[in-house]
């Protein structure tokens, strides 16, 4: 299982020095701020579930809690290109079932409560996020927000989509003072016309 982690680790700091997937160079810096980042709330995931990750970039969390959790079945989306075609040589070089990318905007995509669990890294603030991913979300399914040194903040500025949206904050598990982890679930059904498009959920967030 290391030994796959860290094949996807190598070929995400190569893969970097053509497009940017990253900040970190090194494969050092790379395990550490991707890979262990990834996994350090893997213990609140259920080793089954249907998964959604926004955003998902260089493939952080998404694919490696794939392959130490072999029974997620885990959908990447991202509106890069060439992050997705990043995510697609990943998945078939390193033999990945139950994985997949797909090239598209969070708004345009239809897969409307489909989904046990949305995860999200570096996509976007809490008030924001809680826009995109609940549509996704199954009634009574979770989306787990990876948050760093403002996670309070970002938690004060959510109460009134918290409501509008019908979820509510379940757990904070906070692992140092520059992450944090985020647990909200889905507690009625999303009304259909969110999220908004034309970027309103960033520039006019709820």
């Amino acid at each position: 299982m290391e030994e796959v982690l860290r094949r996807f680790n190598a070929m995400l700091v190569e893969k970097n020095k053509v497009i940017n997937l990253t900040a970190h160079k090194t494969e050092g810096e790379s395990w550490a701020s991707n890979i262990q980042d990834s996994l350090l709330f893997l213990k609140e995931f259920p080793s089954k579930a249907k998964v959604l990750d926004l955003g998902s970039g260089c493939g952080c969390p998404a694919v490696p809690l794939r392959i130490v959790l072999p029974n997620l079945d885990v959908t990447m989306i991202d509106s890069v290109n060439k992050k997705v075609m990043f995510l697609d040589e990943v998945v078939g070089n390193l033999g990945l079932a139950g994985i997949r990318a797909i090239h598209t905007r969070i708004e345009d995509y239809k897969e409307f409560e489909k989904f046990d669990i949305v995860t999200a890294r570096a996509v976007a603030s809490l008030p924001t996020l809680l826009e995109y991913a609940m549509p996704f979300l199954k009634v009574g399914g979770l989306l787990f927000a990876f948050k760093g040194s403002k996670t309070e903040e970002e938690i004060s500025l959510s109460k009134n989509a918290l409501k509008i949206l019908g979820c509510e904050i379940k757990e904070v598990k906070v692992h140092n003072e520059s992450r944090s982890l985020i647990k909200i679930q889905k507690t009625k059904p999303t009304d259909k016309k969110y999220p908004r498009g034309k970027n309103l959920p960033r520039v006019n967030p709820l």
